[in-house]
């Protein structure tokens, strides 16, 4: 029980550390990107009742859980995120739990304690992702099938957890057909088995099956949420090394409108960025094996690649996240545990690691898909951490020695690639510009994009941003002048096209401003700002 208490008491003192701290910044503040998607859904959900969207970008899950909190605590960012933290820290006990149930007893303490202060899960639990909910229920789901008990009612409560975090994220639902492989091989098809095989998969449904029904309903697609074609594509590429290099104000522009150039409904592209996928990877099956290559490889690397965010702004932002474990640390450990550790009972830890691995290989590579990979290493780093300690405190340096330096190998091998692009914080402090500019802001916002053209010269999503605040100013020519450099720089920002034609036609220049919207509209045909503005500049034009 104290150990569970200090796990708990260390992982809850470091996250909510991290929500003070980072819960400050203007990014966190007022959240872009994912997060302000999850925020504006959450909202709606609070003043109108269950809203559902057209085209569901992202699974209801998380949305719904912070609209539940938002309605306990009067709109309070802060305790969506103290929250979070909670769960969080409940999560680092149930990863113990399961390292000392399937590695070795000796894990317990130390697993929690390398999941209490993983870097990268600590800002998670502290952000508006839907990623420290899904930690959370996927730990749950392992602790609940990996306990041996074989009563209907336990596997109906463990079916209900993973489904909980199919509808925060699908990739989860694999786990479905791993844990019932494992099941069955360890009881074979008895009665009993095809009993708690049936429960398990209710559990699943009951929760999955609605929200699938409901998207059907809405968008005439069974689905949990879209965007699954795309991310799918932007992954394994054949063109690409796997990782969520497409931005917006660019190439994200470009590719989201390319399945409605190609005459493809919204609510079908997701069938359309499959098959292009398909299609790439016959025509260039060696370079997509090179791709699965290098994803593998980095899924192994200390180096947290962006995804929504950079990971490293973060932890510029809270000096200890760059004191604490990361990812390098715990494959180390790992690697000691599978040597020094004899597990008791690893089938499940085997299946959930193999799935969460599949899941990251086979999607985007990045900070939040490879995270629910991170509990099953950890799980096994605890292991090795307990067997290291242990061969010292004894002093068996014939056991102690070849771990230290298997540890030391790994580590190194884990430090051998680095992404430049995660490490430029440009687009972030663009981010930063639009969220102070939201909370007007706006001579704090203007330095916050000079900072991002000045980390990046070339950054036409920066550029736009400052056209935005000059705009604000009603500096109309040096607006423009920025939205033309925006353009320039990247000719598919269809944001800066349509900022662009605005600039126009408050320059009273309609021909203009008709051009930029149809440059905007010929990048993404299906973008309904730029559709009703090109309209109303034509209506002007033609006057």
């Amino acid at each position: 029980m104290i150990p569970a208490i200090v796990v708990f008491a260390v992982a809850l003192l470091l996250r909510l550390l991290a929500a003070w701290q980072l819960g400050a910044l203007p990014l966190s503040r007022t959240p872009q990107l994912d997060s302000a998607t999850y925020l504006m859904w959450a909202r709606e959900i609070v003043a109108g009742g269950v809203a559902w969207p057209p085209y569901p970008e992202h699974a209801p899950g998380y949305p719904f859980f912070v609209a539940a909190i938002l309605w306990l605590f009067d709109g309070s960012l802060m305790a969506v995120r103290i929250t979070q933290a909670v769960l969080g820290s409940i999560g680092c006990v149930l990863t113990a739990r399961v390292a000392a149930r399937t590695v070795d007893p000796r894990a317990f303490v130390w697993a929690g304690l390398i999941q209490a202060a993983y870097a990268p899960l600590i800002y998670l639990d502290t952000a508006l992702l839907a990623e420290s909910l899904l930690i959370f229920l996927l730990v749950l789901t392992l602790d609940v099938v990996s306990a041996a008990d074989r009563r209907a009612t336990r596997w109906l409560i463990g079916g209900l957890s993973l489904g909980a975090a199919g509808i925060v994220r699908p990739t989860a639902l694999v786990l479905v057909v791993a844990f019932l492989v494992v099941l069955v091989r360890k009881h074979q098809w008895s009665r009993q088995t095809r009993t708690l095989a049936l429960a398990f998969t209710a559990g699943v449904l009951i929760l999955v099956a609605p929200v699938v029904i409901q998207n059907w309903r809405v968008t005439g697609m069974p689905m949990i949420q879209a965007y699954g074609g795309m991310n799918t594509y932007l992954g394994n590429r054949p063109s690409g090394d796997g990782g969520a290099r497409a931005r917006l104000g660019g190439e994200w522009d470009r590719l989201e409108g390319e399945a409605s150039r190609a005459g493809t409904t919204r609510n079908d592209q997701d069938r359309y960025y499959l098959r292009r996928t398909v299609s790439e990877i016959a025509a260039r099956p060696a370079a997509y094996a090179g791709v699965l290559a290098s994803k593998l490889w980095w899924t192994s690397q200390d180096e947290e690649l962006r995804d929504t965010h950079s990971y490293y702004f973060f932890a510029n932002a809270w000096a200890p996240l760059n004191w604490l474990p990361t990812f390098g640390a715990i494959v180390a450990l790992a690697a000691a545990g599978l040597i020094a550790s004899r597990p008791r009972d690893p089938a499940w830890l085997i299946a959930y690691g193999v799935a969460m691995l599949a899941t990251t290989v086979l999607l985007v590579i990045g900070t939040r898909y490879r995270m629910p990979l991170v509990p099953a290493v950890i799980a096994v780093a605890g292991g090795g951490l307990a067997a290291t300690i242990d061969a010292v405190r004894s002093r068996r340096w014939n056991a102690a020695v070849p771990l230290a330096v298997t540890l030391m190998l790994i580590w190194a091998v884990t430090e051998t690639r680095r992404d430049p692009a995660s490490r430029n914080f440009s687009e972030e402090q663009a981010l930063t510009g639009l969220s102070l500019l939201q909370e007007n802001k706006v001579d704090e916002s203007e330095a916050a994009y000079r900072q991002a053209i000045e980390t990046d010269a070339s950054s036409s999503f920066a550029w736009d941003g400052l056209g935005l605040v000059l705009q604000r100013r009603r500096q109309r020519d040096e607006a423009r002048a920025a939205f033309e450099r925006a353009v320039q720089l990247n000719p598919a920002n269809a944001t800066a096209w349509v900022h662009l034609g605005l600039a126009y036609e408050f320059l009273n220049d309609p021909p203009a401003a008709l051009n930029a919207y149809r440059q905007a509209l010929s990048i993404t045909p299906q973008r309904r700002e730029a559709i009703e503005l090109h309209e109303r500049a034509r209506q002007r034009y033609r006057r």
